[in-house]
């Protein structure tokens, strides 16, 4: 976790100050626009549905069971093999270093919380859902690697990649206008080039870490997935 602080610090700092001027009564939240309100309004609709029944019913405990997993393969796919792609191939490199800084801990958190749910579907739920031994591998490796990729790896590789920032950026830039004027150095000294290649080669090794961790997740999750199909076929 103190890791996961210095990175926000990091991040916080190298700030380009994208949305500094966007501010106002005008753009505030509405009351809506929360997450205590949208999980009591998912609630709310549950209790509706139901017709009273109590949450560890067995149709409670599978629809949990149902939404948890969707919710798990669902956002391991779109960040996957959509969201990171789409804003590599569209917006400045140093841009989206910064907005995937800010996305991974939440998607890691995400993938880590929904696992973990669906473990705790089983200890709590009644005797009709019973998983597999299979299944308890395939959970306990999704939540473990999650965990390894959001609370170790991840803020390590940000930290690598703001480091090398702060390499390329035009300090003076800096300190001469607001955070929004940050350029990179129009010329780098050879002992910036030579930790530039160095920092590359540590965050692409570790890059490479988190992206096999992230598919072996994938894989365990689509695996479960098909001890759930069996379980709906029987």
């Amino acid at each position: 976790m103190r890791r996961r602080a210095g990175v926000e610090i990091n991040a916080a700092a190298a700030s380009t100050g994208a949305g500094e001027n966007f501010k106002g009564d005008m753009l505030a939240p509405s009351a809506a626009n929360n997450n205590v309100v949208r999980a009591l309004t998912v609630a709310a609709a549950v209790a509706a549905v139901s017709g009273g029944t109590t949450l560890l019913s067995p149709q409670g405990a599978a629809f949990v069971h149902v939404l948890a997993f969707g919710t798990l393969l669902g956002s391991i796919i779109f960040n996957t093999f959509i969201v990171g792609l789409t804003m590599f191939k569209n917006m400045p490199r140093q841009m989206f270093g910064r907005v995937q800084s800010k996305m991974f801990p939440k998607y890691f958190s995400l993938t880590t919380g929904a696992a973990l749910v669906l473990l705790a579907g089983h200890a709590l739920s009644p005797a009709g859902l019973v998983l597999s031994a299979p299944g308890v591998v395939a959970l306990l490796v999704t939540s473990g690697l999650s965990v390894l990729n959001w609370l170790a790896i991840e803020p390590f590789v940000t930290g690598l990649m703001f480091q090398r920032y702060d390499i390329e950026s035009d300090r003076t830039a800096l300190r001469c206008g607001p955070p929004s004027s940050q350029q990179n150095k129009p010329s780098k000294t050879s002992e910036d080039e030579a930790e530039i290649k160095r920092l590359y080669g540590k965050f692409g090794m570790w890059h490479g870490i988190s992206s096999l961790n992230n598919l072996a997740v994938l894989a365990a999750v689509v695996s479960y997935g098909w001890v759930i199909a069996s379980k709906l076929a029987a």
